[in-house]
């Protein structure tokens, strides 16, 4: 008989620190983004339903970034 899965394993990730890798790349991404923004967080069907502000942001992200904020958009979105 198989014994127990370790703690460390992630089935998406394969390890718990791979996991903890992907998870922190999110969050510095997340920084930038706050940075940008501001801290304050607003309700996003408010902000869905606004017509578009005129002030526009500019950004400059790196491959690696927009692919980690692709990844974390379809996950958000299979949540919903």
């Amino acid at each position: 008989m198989p014994g127990s899965i370790s703690d460390t394993y992630d089935p998406e990730f394969s390890t718990q620190a791979n996991a903890d890798n992907v998870r922190a790349t999110m969050q510095s991404v997340v920084d930038i983004i706050t940075n940008r923004l501001g801290p304050q967080l607003r309700n996003i069907v408010t902000v869905v339903h606004e017509r578009p502000g005129s002030q526009k942001f500019t950004l400059s992200l790196t491959e690696k970034q927009l692919r980690v904020i692709r990844f974390g958009l379809l996950r958000a979105k299979q949540s919903i």
